[in-house]
Formats: structure tokens, C-alpha cells, sequence
């Protein structure tokens, strides 16, 4: 469920929906509009949208969880002490954020990330800015915040190189677990509640790392590419905008008469095919094991 279709391209589907050719400017951008419009209510009809399910550890701060947590997730790298969440730990010498790696304690440090001279982001073994670096991954780059990829191998680090992705913002909790991943700690799911300084949990201490299961906040906006907008579209919504977007537009060119040739079942059928592909996908089934089930053994290929 990963694919995706041309802004133009979904733009010709509503025009033929629709029974119309949009002229530029506002007629085109009031369609987009709409398309917009029909993508949040797409998003918001199942928190199960593949591309916006995500399993992620985040840390425990007063017994909340935030919503937004200045954190940075590493993985996949072949010293496996570097893997793991980094959080928010002040600033490097050169004003860049600094980020550290907790052992289970909370409290003692195991790695950090930070960037050096605005020229080098790298983890280390030791503290952030020491003048001796101990490093075992780094890259070059003048990025303000640590890059996703292109990262190799220095010192004690080995291959391969890891992956370092940014938390996401918590837009719908599903649950979270605080049995530690392949360890075969016994997997507990916790009891958790949102309120309006994050998401309250209960059986976990100050500094405690949980896994935490989410629907990504929903921030796109879809559009030509330009001023900051996406130029695809998903192509599991594709079907529902188009129909939708179309039914709008011809209702407010109906006149008097008030007929609109577009069946508000159209639209509808084209709602329940889009949700019958997140079940069919079995994004449900794969969660439920992952959390529950999968935290003990590791059944990886």
C-alpha cells in the first residue's frame, strides 16, 4: 500500500468524475482544495493507513508520553550498543541539537549523537563535545539535525552502517508495550489514557523506554509540488478523492435544479473499496502480532 499517483494524474480523474475541465487559477485551486478535504476524511476513516501505522520506542517523562518527542530512533547498526532511542540532550558546542542513548537505568549514558563544527555529525561512546571522540559512526554534513542516511563506520563501529530516523508526531495512540524487543522479555501491555498533557501510562518509571503503537499525525498537503506540497498522491485514496471532490464541485455547480449526477453511493463505494484494502493488507493482524505476540521470538527471515 505504498504506491502513490501524480497530483495530474488525480486531477484528471476528478475532471473526469466530474464531467468537466478545470480552468487555472481559482477553479484549479478550489479543487484542490476539496481534493485536500476529501484526503483528511480518508485519513481520519481507519487508524490503520500503512503508511501512517507506526511501531516506535519513546521514553516515559513523568509517566506521560508526549505527543511530540524530540527524539531520534537509531537502528540497524552492526555495533549493536549504538541502537536505540536517542532523546533531546541540550546542544552541541556548535548551537546543533545533541541527543543521548540511556541504558535501562534512565540515567547512564551509552552513546550520544551530536555534530561537531557545524561539518560532522557522528555517535560516539563518550560524552557529547568530548575533545578526544570515541566514535564508531559519523558522516560529513552541515545539516541542522542529524541526517537519515549516509552514515559509515569509524573506529570501533562496525558494519553495517545504521539508520537514524526522527520520531513522528503521535496523531491517534493505539497502545503501547513495555517488554523490550527480541530480549525475551515478556511483552506487557500497559494501560494508557490521552489527556491534554499527553498520553498518561501507568507501570512505568521517569526516563523508562516503552514501545508505543500510533497513527502518524496526518500534515500533508497535496498539490502541484510547488510551495511546499506534495506532487503524489496514495494511491489507495486516489479512487475516494477523485469521487468525492467531484461530487463537491458538481453540487456547487447544480444551479436550481439541485440534481447532482454523482451518487453520494459512488462516493461511499469508493470510501468502503479504499478500507477494505487496509484490511486486506492485514496491517490489523501484523500489529496485533507485533506487539503481542513477537516481542519474545524473534520469527524474522
Amino acid at each position: 500500500m505504498a504506491n502513490t499517483r501524480t497530483w495530474a494524474e488525480v486531477i484528471g480523474l476528478t475532471q473526469a468524475r466530474a464531467g468537466a475541465a478545470f480552468s487555472s487559477g481559482t477553479e484549479l485551486t478550489n479543487i484542490g482544495f476539496l481534493l485536500n478535504s476529501a484526503a483528511r476524511t480518508i485519513y481520519d476513516e481507519s487508524r490503520y493507513w500503512e503508511r501512517y501505522l507506526v511501531v516506535e520506542e519513546r521514553q516515559v517523562v513523568n509517566g506521560y508520553i508526549s505527543y511530540e518527542e524530540d527524539s531520534y530512533i537509531v537502528s540497524n547498526a552492526g555495533t549493536s550498543e549504538g541502537n536505540g532511542l536517542y532523546v533531546r540532550n541540550g546542544n552541541s558546542l556548535d548551537g546543533n541539537p545533541a541527543y543521548t542513548l540511556y541504558d535501562s537505568d534512565g540515567t547512564t549514558a551509552k552513546c550520544n549523537l551530536w555534530s561537531a563544527a557545524n561539518i560532522v555529525w557522528t555517535i560516539t561512546l563518550n560524552e557529547i563535545d568530548a575533545v578526544l571522540a570515541d566514535p564508531i559512526y559519523n558522516l560529513t554534513s552541515t545539516s541542522t539535525t542529524p541526517p537519515t542516511g549516509g552514515w559509515s563506520p569509524v573506529g570501533s563501529g562496525e558494519s553495517p552502517a545504521p539508520t537514524v530516523q526522527a520520531t513522528s508526531t503521535i496523531g491517534e495512540f493505539i497502545g503501547y508495550w513495555d517488554g523490550k524487543l527480541w530480549s525475551c522479555e515478556d511483552p506487557r501491555r500497559g494501560q494508557a489514557y490521552p489527556d491534554h498533557n499527553g498520553i498518561r501510562i501507568a507501570n512505568c518509571y521517569h526516563g523508562d523506554t516503552v514501545y508505543v503503537a500510533y497513527k502518524k499525525a496526518w500534515t500533508d498537503t497535496y498539490g502541484n509540488g510547488e510551495s511546499g506540497t506534495l506532487a503524489t498522491v496514495p494511491s489507495e485514496w486516489a479512487e475516494f478523492m477523485a469521487y468525492d471532490a467531484a461530487r463537491s464541485y458538481r453540487a456547487s455547480q447544480s444551479g436550481e435544479d439541485g440534481f447532482n449526477p454523482i451518487a453520494l453511493r459512488d462516493v461511499n463505494n469508493a470510501l468502503e473499496r479504499a478500507l477494505m484494502k487496509v484490511s486486506r493488507s492485514g496491517a490489523i493482524a501484523a500489529l496485533t502480532n507485533q506487539l503481542k505476540t513477537q516481542y519474545s521470538v524473534d520469527n524474522s527471515i
